[in-house]
């Protein structure tokens, strides 16, 4: 799998990642980086103990990291996430179920493609 059929699988952009990072060689560094990265799981331990302020300082770090790699389906979700708890201090009944399995759901695609394109 190229580059741009990665960032074709899992609808990302890959004419911004390359206009931003220039060449394949290092958008795959700054892919590599990120699927090693641990925020993801942080957002789904933040959310399973309801911990708002901890979610919302996870999910925005992951959006400026998706964005900037132009993962376009995972920054839409996690924009959404990140709204939706901006100024959340503590647990006021916010259900993020729907918007938490979507962004796991698309995650786990990043992950397969990931897996493929390094194979």
């Amino acid at each position: 799998m190229t580059v741009k059929e990665f960032y074709d699988a899992i609808g990302g952009d890959y004419s911004e990642a390359k206009n931003r990072l220039i060449n394949d060689a290092f958008i795959s560094r700054m892919l590599a980086k990120f699927a090693e990265n641990n925020t993801f799981d942080e957002i789904l331990k933040s959310y399973k103990n309801r911990e708002f302020q901890t979610l919302f300082s996870s999910v925005h770090a992951f959006k400026g990291v998706v964005g900037n790699l132009a993962l376009t389906s995972l920054y839409k979700i996690s924009e959404v996430i990140t709204e939706k708890t901006r100024n959340v201090k503590e647990d006021n009944g916010l259900n993020l179920d729907e918007e938490i399995e979507e962004l796991n759901n698309r995650y786990q695609v990043f992950i397969k493609a990931y897996k493929e394109l390094i194979a």
